[in-house]
């Protein structure tokens, strides 16, 4: 089929990962255990570990790396067994999350060329979306930020009201919105969940490595890798 939409993750894919993920998850694990400090047993490195950070490196397959925040409160919930019942747990969570990510905007960028590629795309006639793990507000306030939002047709985020990546959920929703079929886009994104997402509701996949993943580790759910969306046009893909 011809490809007809691109549809993308965010951190890492468009925007900058490494610095600001690991700034606002350490920011929020602060700020968590001020709240219970009768849960001095529980270090910040505990906490950080449990979604997957190590010191200044971020797991590919770690919760932060590629889950929703419900599953990083989860986790977390089940380690602090705070005196609230987990939705409370959870709305504070994503709370401390949206305030961290607000609080240093300076750490939102683009990556190199991606505001050019996207541009280069939506004037070619491609239908545009993002695929994020990242909350509502976090996804809208970043793409603001980065100034472009205004390029995507579609943008889906996981919030608690739709299965999040990767399951095929969020594709859905964006080739209903575009009247597209799942065949005619292409994902892409830097971890293997987003490879898995795209082979789970049938779209294309491509892989790119300004984000948590390796290569090694996307290669084998990729039809291609990339160093970056700055390298990619659809024709790529007729040669895959």
């Amino acid at each position: 089929m011809e490809i007809k939409g691109v549809l993308f993750d965010k951190d890492g894919t468009l925007l900058e990962f490494h610095q600001m993920w690991l700034k606002v998850s350490q920011g929020v694990v602060a700020a968590l255990l001020a709240h219970f400090p009768e849960h001095d047993e529980v270090t910040p490195e505990a906490l950080l570990e449990a979604i997957g950070v190590y010191g200044e490196r971020v797991d590919n397959y770690g919760l932060l790396a590629s889950n929703p925040v419900e599953d990083t409160s989860g986790k977390w919930f089940e380690m602090l067994a705070p005196q609230c019942d987990f939705e409370a747990f959870n709305h504070q969570v994503k709370g401390l999350f949206n305030q961290q990510v607000e609080q240093m905007p300076e750490l939102i960028q683009t990556l190199p060329g991606i505001e050019s590629t996207l541009i280069n795309l939506k004037q070619k006639g491609f239908k545009l979306g993002i695929a994020t793990a990242d909350t509502k507000d976090a996804t809208l306030y970043s793409l603001e930020q980065a100034g472009i939002i205004g390029l995507f047709d579609f943008i889906g985020y996981s919030d608690g009201d739709i299965e999040p990546k990767p399951a095929p959920a969020l594709m859905e929703a964006f080739c209903h919105h575009c009247q597209l079929q799942a065949g005619e886009v292409v994902m892409l994104g830097d971890t293997v969940s987003d490879m898995k997402f795209g082979i789970n509701s049938g779209a294309r996949s491509v892989g790119v490595l300004t984000g948590t993943a390796s290569q090694e580790e996307l290669a084998p759910h990729a039809e291609l890798v990339l160093d970056s969306v700055a390298e990619f046009t659809p024709c790529l893909l007729k040669s895959a």
